[in-house]
Order: structure tokens, then C-alpha cells, then sequence
């Protein structure tokens, strides 16, 4: 059996918190809306973000060849998602506007770190598929 590398650890672990994150902000900002957190709507956006933290998670731990790409273009997804929610929350000055700015600010964070380690997921790759072709 393969061993796991730190990278792919890291980038599971990046990838849960930073769904965890964006899925509360989609959640706090749907319920400052009014909309109902039952409603399909809020149900099916709350799926897509959980289903693609899954595919990342799925992808990373198995090693496929696309895996870096697909990490980079759902930490940019999430990093959009909490900086919507930096944005319109209401009132910003408020205890509840500081707390869904910090942790908008924390996500985008780990969004980034999440970037890079997509993008060092594919170099591995890359270098992998090199030393194969080598042999």
C-alpha cells in the first residue's frame, strides 16, 4: 500500500475546515436574509459545498491526475463564498458582523493556504509521472 504524503493530509485537513467555514457563512448569511434554512435553496447550496469537499478529499486521497486543479478551483469557490459574506453582512459593526467577518477573513486565509497546496499537489504529480517515464 502507498504511503500517504503530508501534502495530501493537508490537503484533506484544508479542505474540511475551509468547507466548515464556508458552509457556516453560507448558512449565517442565508438566515440574515430570512430565508428559511430547510428551503431547497439553502439544502441544495449547502450540498454542492459539502459534496465538493468530498470530491477534493476523494480525489487527494486516491491521486488522480487532476487532483491539484480540482483542489485550486474549490478553495477559489469557497474564497469567493466567504468573501460574499464579508461583504453583505449587516450590520458590520455589530458582535454577530466582527464574528462573520473574522471568520470570512480566517477562510479566505486557509483558502489561500489550500491554493498552494493544490498547486503542490500537482508538482508531486508532475514528478511522479516524470520518474515513471524515466524508468
Amino acid at each position: 500500500m502507498k504511503k500517504v504524503s503530508n501534502n495530501v493530509i493537508k490537503v484533506i485537513a484544508i479542505s474540511t475546515v475551509t468547507m466548515l467555514i464556508a458552509l457556516t457563512l453560507e448558512l449565517l448569511m442565508y438566515h440574515q436574509h430570512g430565508t428559511s434554512l430547510v428551503s431547497s435553496t439553502v439544502l441544495w447550496r449547502a450540498g454542492l459545498i459539502v459534496a465538493l469537499s468530498v470530491v477534493v478529499d476523494l480525489l487527494a486521497a486516491l491521486d488522480w491526475r487532476f487532483d491539484g486543479y480540482v483542489t485550486v478551483l474549490v478553495m477559489l469557490y469557497y474564497a469567493a463564498a466567504d468573501w460574499g459574506a464579508f461583504e453583505v453582512v449587516r450590520p458590520k459593526a455589530s458582535v454577530y458582523g466582527m464574528f462573520v467577518q473574522v471568520l470570512a477573513i480566517l477562510g479566505i486565509i486557509l483558502c489561500i493556504a489550500g491554493i498552494w497546496y493544490g498547486i503542490k499537489q500537482r508538482h508531486y504529480y508532475s514528478i511522479q509521472e516524470i520518474n515513471k517515464m524515466g524508468r
